[in-house]
């Protein structure tokens, strides 16, 4: 068993090129601070876990069992990559994961899901829990969020609600649904 940690924050990248493709358009329905705030958050870097108050340990590259950059197809579809590569099921929740409100925001304008999207900088690490005692907190990592754990059957369980929902295989990114073809190019631009 391992617990599943999150480092930066996902759809950034998906964020900065909606607003960057689809400035006209936003600007009618937010106003340019907003965009414009949003953006300096992404390119500053922002995390949002810096906000919170909570103890400060570093991890241990020796605990970490595996890890998976978050690219295209944003969080969800790496999540379901590293599970099946580690031939694991995982009980997750998707409110701990750390995203900008703002990112939150241009998605439902844009009727997309948020985890879906483009990111940079960003990873999720499968970390030991024999590192952990009863008494830890795994809260405890600067700059990481505990989302979850990893476990033994198959199944990709999101515990957010009463009902539990599954993660689903798709690894298209919600970018192409706004910005058709964009991730072919990005590819493309990315690759060269």
């Amino acid at each position: 068993m391992s617990s599943v940690f999150v480092k930066g924050v996902v759809g950034n990248l998906g964020t900065k090129v909606l607003i960057e493709n689809r400035y006209d358009e936003l600007v009618h329905y937010y106003n340019d601070g907003f965009l414009k705030k949003v953006m300096d958050d992404i390119e500053s870097g922002l995390d949002p876990l810096l906000f919170m108050k909570k103890k400060v340990a570093l991890l241990d590259d020796k605990s970490i069992v595996d890890s998976i950059d978050i690219s295209k197809g944003g969080f969800l579809a790496a999540l379901w990559k590293i599970c099946e590569k580690n031939k694991c099921g995982i009980r997750y929740s998707i409110f701990k994961v750390p995203i900008l409100q703002g990112t939150i925001e241009i998605a439902n304008y844009f009727d997309i899901n948020p985890y879906r999207l483009l990111t940079k900088d960003s990873k999720i690490f499968f970390v030991d829990d024999r590192d952990f005692n009863a008494t830890d907190d795994k809260d405890i990592y600067e700059g990481l969020s505990y989302i979850g754990d990893t476990t033994d059957d198959n199944k990709r369980v999101r515990i957010d609600n009463d009902i539990e929902s599954f993660l689903t295989k798709d690894f298209k990114d919600e970018i192409d649904k706004v910005i058709e073809g964009y991730i072919k190019n990005y590819e493309t631009y990315s690759n060269s």
